[in-house]
């Protein structure tokens, strides 16, 4: 066995062990395995399916795809909606489908599609990100997309992987390739959102800090870091409590959920489930990414 292998084995072995330990000291979070979500309708063997949202009654969902007939750089986002206690079959969002669209959002009312798109209107480096919003309209379809403002977005760095809490506070990811990937807050103060602060050094370390979720009461925040120590694989899934208005340190949320793939973009979702993407990298067994599923005991500390 070569060297770079052993100590690949070497840690996932101590990751699957530290993970445990960590994720232990709080109870068992989840029912049975991960499920690939409505295989055939959302998640396609053809195709990366990923960045799953729900609106907050259940009814209306999003996600990212991009496959054969997609340029890669242009990702677009679909919606489907349930009707009869089934999901209908996925349809390209009006405000997508000429630009690079990932990434959505609802807001707590369900009535604003949050997303991050490179389409043109942002300023800053090439190919660069802002994130855009689409507005609910009294007919029931959606607004063409609107830049949001420069507390959020901004010259420099790429943002995306937007959620807002019901308290109007905006979280996102700032990013700019070999630079930095980390999570920040923008707060509102009941008229306008403040300059976005980098949340603590609990979420945000030197390696990349991505793909997250918040509690709309903001009581955990859920977010994928990439190759930290004791993790499962390249990225795995983490969640952090709030405590004492502040971030405590992330919890590795095992591995009933993360592998030594790539697992990110989780939320909570319908039916007590948490939904999450996974994606190989180019693993032979593990080409495209899907959206997964894992039933929920909790998610809020016990």
């Amino acid at each position: 066995m070569k060297l770079a292998q052993y100590m690949k084995m070497i840690r996932i072995l101590l990751g699957v062990f530290c993970g445990t330990i960590g994720f232990m000291g709080h109870a068992q979070k989840f029912v049975g395995e991960a499920k690939v979500f409505e295989p055939g309708l959302i998640s396609l063997e053809e195709t990366w399916d990923e960045y799953i949202s729900f609106s907050p009654d259940g009814n209306l969902l999003t996600f990212t795809r991009f496959g054969p007939d997609v340029p890669h750089r242009d990702r677009r986002i679909y919606m489907s909606r349930k009707k009869n206690g089934k999901w209908t079959e996925p349809e390209l969002a009006p405000f997508s489908g000429d630009f690079f669209d990932r990434g959505s959002s609802f807001s707590p009312d369900g009535n604003t599609i949050f997303f991050g798109s490179n389409r043109p209107g942002q300023r800053g480096f090439d190919y660069d990100m802002d994130i855009w919003f689409s507005s609910k309209l009294f007919d029931g379809t959606w607004s063409e997309a609107v830049r949001m403002n420069d507390q959020i977005n901004s010259d420099e760095y790429s943002e995306g992987h937007p959620f807002m809490a019901k308290s109007g506070n905006f979280y996102f990811v700032r990013y700019k390739r070999g630079v930095e990937t980390d999570i920040y807050v923008s707060k509102w103060d009941g008229s306008k959102y403040l300059k976005a602060e980098r949340l603590n050094s609990f979420i945000n370390t030197d390696g990349p800090d991505s793909h997250c979720y918040i509690d709309p009461d903001e009581r955990f925040l859920i977010f994928t870091p990439t190759d930290r120590e004791g993790g499962y694989g390249g990225g795995d899934i983490y969640i952090s409590y709030r405590k004492d208005d502040d971030w405590g340190e992330p919890i590795n949320l095992g591995s009933g959920i993360n592998s030594d793939y790539y697992e990110y973009s989780a939320k909570p979702g319908p039916d007590n489930r948490l939904y999450f993407s996974r994606e190989g990298f180019g693993e032979p067994e593990q080409k495209s990414a899907d959206i997964y599923y894992i039933e929920i005991k909790t998610l809020t500390e016990n």
